[in-house]
């Protein structure tokens, strides 16, 4: 039997991909497809079943009263796509005047939102605590749009993800994790930073965007779920259970902290390797500055994965290298010295990338699982998979 959900679209440039969207998910899914009244000004759904109002005379005359409430509770998973600005607003606040807020304010099951809008929307303080109120109650999975292109012709935060991108968080988040989800998982993610000086600091082009990834599919399928981040393309809300760090050492600090309560740990963040050795607390002033006391030496930073292999007692410890070639040996190599019991190899070229070509290294049997370039949404899934596996 097929799972039913609830497909929501709402008003917004991206509503104009939520038809292709639809005949994806129609392929594995039963789906109901549920429009706002301004979604209809961006997509032609003609020739397809969608409800809208739960108030006019045309839906009771096709069904019995209470049918409305039904729909949310025979569904298993509520997508929206996209969530508008509007929406977001209308069902943080507790309203429910149509039937796509209607069904998030009666269904108990989750509700995946995939924001997508202008990028200073996005970033609007409202938009931030209404986001917040929303993550609150536990029935909400928030997926960051992406960074590129929008409909204004600017680049920034804001683009929805694409349709076979939606379907496969879908399935991701359908999928059961046997393991993983009895276990309690620290991940770190992003980059971080070697100050130069009070203001200026070296990092590296790392955008986190496989670290997200491996987190949304996350969110649902572990007992609980810790994050250490740098600095990331798409924003991350700091709170108890994720923890924002700039240096190597802070991203050990904060690892350290909860390691020992963590059955998984998932180390993808890119850290630097070389930290400047002569920083200076305050901002170095161009115009005093000589040829000598402008030379940066650099020193071996502190390797935070080799740390935490050290501390490992039960934990199923994940490292993640950048490489610009499969060195397999290398790769063996940093298994043994630094305590890991798996390994997922990236190529440079997977940095600010929406796709990825790994290779992951199993300590145990010596095995190794080589995946062709896929998007890093799939990538995430099937390492997450591997792991489930192997706990």
């Amino acid at each position: 039997m097929k799972k039913k959900i609830n497909l929501i679209v709402t008003g917004g440039i991206a509503a104009s991909k939520s038809r292709e969207l639809y005949e994806l998910l129609i392929k594995k899914y039963e789906v109901r497809l549920i429009l706002t009244k301004n979604a209809k000004k961006f997509v032609d759904f003609s020739g397809l079943d969608y409800l809208e109002n739960i108030f006019d005379h045309d839906f009771y005359d096709n069904h019995h009263y209470g049918d409305h409430i039904k729909l949310a509770f025979e569904s298993t998973l509520n997508i929206v796509y996209p969530a508008s600005y509007n929406y977001i607003g209308k069902i943080s606040s507790g309203i429910a005047d149509d039937m796509a807020s209607l069904i998030f304010s009666v269904s108990n099951y989750e509700t995946i939102l995939f924001p997508s809008m202008n990028t200073n929307m996005y970033l609007n303080p409202i938009l931030e605590k209404n986001k917040k109120i929303l993550l609150e109650t536990q029935r909400v999975e928030w997926i960051e749009p992406k960074f590129g292109r929008l409909a204004s012709g600017h680049e920034g935060i804001g683009r929805a993800l694409e349709p076979i991108e939606v379907v496969e968080i879908v399935e991701s988040h359908l999928y059961k994790f046997e393991n993983l989800s009895k276990k309690t998982v620290l991940i770190n993610l992003g980059k971080t930073r070697s100050y130069i000086d009070k203001v200026r600091y070296i990092t590296n082009a790392s955008s986190g965007k496989m670290g997200m990834e491996l987190i949304n599919i996350l969110k649902n399928n572990s007992k609980s779920l810790k994050t250490v981040f740098g600095d990331t393309l798409i924003p991350i809300l700091e709170d108890h259970n994720n923890y924002y760090v700039k240096t190597n050492q802070e991203m050990l600090d904060k690892m350290i902290k909860n390691f020992d309560n963590s059955d998984v740990v998932i180390c993808s963040a890119a850290l630097y390797d070389f930290e400047v050795e002569n920083y200076k607390d305050k901002k170095i002033d161009k115009r005093s500055s000589t040829e000598e006391n402008l030379k940066i030496n650099l020193t071996p930073a502190i390797d935070v994965l080799k740390e935490l292999g050290n501390k490992k007692k039960k934990q199923f410890l994940v490292g993640f290298s950048l490489a610009n070639d499969f060195n397999l040996e290398k790769a063996w190599n940093k298994i043994k010295e630094k305590n890991l019991d798996m390994l997922v190899v990236n190529l440079t070229e997977a940095m600010e990338s929406n796709y990825n070509q790994v290779k992951i290294l199993l300590a145990k049997g010596n095995e190794v699982i080589e995946f062709e370039k896929l998007r890093k949404s799939e990538v995430a899934f099937k390492i997450l998979k591997i792991i489930d596996k192997n706990i």
